[in-house]
């Protein structure tokens, strides 16, 4: 009984890795072609075909397209979440919300082009974001920011994490609109600052 339900385990450890790889494939795929042909001109089916899957099998791991696109934003979100700690100790709130903003936006070894496709997929799916929003996220940069003496006390705390992170969320959308110039670091220095200097304590 005991060799059998180890054999069970074991062969679910097996199943999940071969999921994970699998989806870890699919989003380095989908992430090529759509920076080589723009996500309008990217179809499920040819990413499924260059993962070497079935077009049912995408859809095990993504509801569609637009989702596999917010998952990255999704991702980047999370692990500025749990990297708060840290990021919490830098010197500033001016710098914590730079270092949150960058994590989120910059990504991982991501290529410029699928940062632009993300940020206004981000734009334009801002309430499906949900939980692990950037609002969410930045709250607890800007209660620390208020317990500091350096932002206004004058409005409720989720008022200001929510103006903050929608300050950005502009700044960075206009950017992959390319209505802000190419320079990624600057566009986020002038979003943040946009942002810090709205809330800043007078």
């Amino acid at each position: 009984m005991v060799t059998r339900r180890r054999s069970d385990e074991q062969h679910t450890d097996g199943r999940e890795d071969r999921a994970r790889r699998t989806k870890a494939k699919i989003r380095r795929v989908a992430g090529e072609l759509i920076i080589k042909q723009g996500i309008d001109n990217t179809t499920v089916e040819e990413i499924a075909a260059a993962a070497g899957i079935a077009k049912g099998t995408f859809y095990l791991h993504f509801k569609s397209k637009d989702d596999l696109v917010l998952e990255y934003a999704h991702r980047r979100l999370e692990h500025a979440r749990s990297v708060l700690p840290e990021i919490l100790l830098l010197g500033s709130t001016r710098a914590a919300l730079r270092e949150v903003t960058t994590m989120v936006v910059k990504g991982k070894d991501w290529h410029p082009d699928l940062v632009k496709i993300v940020v206004l997929k981000i734009a334009e799916s801002f309430d499906r974001l949900r939980a692990t929003d950037l609002r969410n996220t930045l709250q607890p940069v800007v209660e620390l920011g208020v317990a500091r003496g350096e932002l206004r006390t004058d409005i409720e705390i989720p008022f200001l994490a929510s103006f903050v992170a929608d300050a950005i969320y502009c700044g960075m959308r206009n950017w992959g609109m390319g209505l802000s110039g190419d320079d990624l670091d600057r566009a986020i220095d002038h979003a943040v600052d946009l942002a810090y200097d709205a809330v800043r304590k007078r």
